[in-house]
């Protein structure tokens, strides 16, 4: 049976989990850019969306998909490391802790944008990225509510060039980010045949970056500086050979690719929790123990933790949750759910793709 995924775009995503891993695990010079990681995660999530919007009949199954996808694992991992750091306060790095009003505030406020306004802590420091994510998927569906879902790229373009050239540099915001959803959304053009609008939409990415670059735009999250704007152009490479030589690349790679399946889960519990780890078994930074301690055995606990969510959390509940999200009254028996058929696209050929390139990224 031909798997469900794609391998190339596993391999993408297991390379920028272990990325932000030893950025955050190993004090070492040659991992301090592991933000680029989260980057990376970016272009391929770009890639993901621009085949999930055109599979979607409706903005709201859209959403639904994107809330079917990443809710189970994201309930989960937040409240594990909700629970470790109720636990075990004294591990927990000063200005993280959480308590559990935050916890269930998160899972409205990061797919609602925080339309309340209320303060809440994240229950982990990565979740930033899952703020940026969702405001794209917002985008995304606002777009399909008016219709507008065939001009999407140009889209994602126009108000990206607007909100670049009428914020202050001084003033980041999540605009900063968005060159990178373009280049991967304009990948997904380029696979479908489109040449002229990818290649429209990764000029736009690329001068847009160039932009931040020229006039020196804040960002604290990612600093903005030439080597972000390597890892644009480099990662926009990456994503196209994972996806044209996909079919090619030898079974070794399979392994490798099985970190990318669990990236999501890995990437929610890592980075709190495993400062905690590290603080309880008083792990240092300067002995080789210690570095293979988090070079390798922390990684190696985390990621069998994140296996678990992915086997008997992720695994079994994203398609029910999904198909019940999209449509509550098929589930209960009431009406039978629609195929799906893109105009001028084979029914086979669009069901393989959907399920190969949306289980959409991190």
């Amino acid at each position: 049976m031909k798997s469900e995924r794609s391998v190339g775009i596993d391999c993408l995503r297991a390379i920028s989990i272990i990325w932000v891993l030893l950025y955050h695990f190993v004090p070492m010079q040659a991992f301090n850019r592991g933000t680029f990681g989260v980057l990376l995660f970016f272009i391929i999530s770009g890639y993901c969306i621009a085949f999930s919007v055109e599979t979607s009949q409706t903005a709201w199954h859209f959403y639904a998909k994107r809330l079917g996808r990443l809710l189970p694992a994201l309930i989960v991992c937040g409240f594990l490391t909700t629970l470790f750091k109720i636990l075990a306060p004294e591990l927990v790095e000063p200005g993280r802790g959480l308590k559990w009003g935050h916890y269930v505030y998160t899972l409205i406020a990061l797919p609602t944008l925080n339309v309340l306004q209320v303060n809440y802590n994240l229950p982990d420091g990565a979740y930033w990225s899952l703020q940026i994510e969702f405001q794209f998927y917002v985008f995304c569906f606002l777009m399909m509510a008016l219709g507008l879902k065939h001009r999407l790229l140009a889209l994602l373009c126009a108000v990206t060039i607007f909100r670049t050239l009428t914020t202050s540099t001084e003033y980041y915001t999540s605009n900063d980010f968005f060159p990178f959803f373009i280049a991967g959304m304009s990948v997904a053009a380029l696979v479908r045949g489109r040449t002229g609008e990818a290649i429209a939409g990764i000029l736009v990415a690329f001068s847009v970056e160039l932009y931040h670059l020229k006039f020196n735009v804040k960002q604290p999250s990612v600093p903005i500086e030439m080597y972000r704007s390597l890892l644009l152009w480099s990662g926009t490479t990456a994503v196209y050979l994972a996806v044209r030589y996909d079919h090619i690349l030898p079974r070794a790679f399979r392994a490798l690719a099985f970190i990318g399946v669990i990236s999501y889960p890995l990437y929610l519990i890592h980075q709190d929790v495993g400062m905690m780890i590290l603080r309880w078994a008083h792990v240092g930074r300067d002995s080789t123990g210690d570095m293979l301690i988090r070079a390798f055995v922390l990684p190696a606990f985390l990621a069998a933790i994140a296996w678990l969510v992915y086997v008997l959390v992720e695994k079994p509940t994203v398609k029910p949750l999904t198909r019940f999200l999209a449509n509550p009254r098929a589930w209960l028996g009431q009406s039978k759910p629609a195929v799906e058929h893109p105009a001028g696209a084979a029914p086979g050929e669009v069901a393989r793709q959907d399920l190969q390139q949306d289980l959409a990224a991190r």
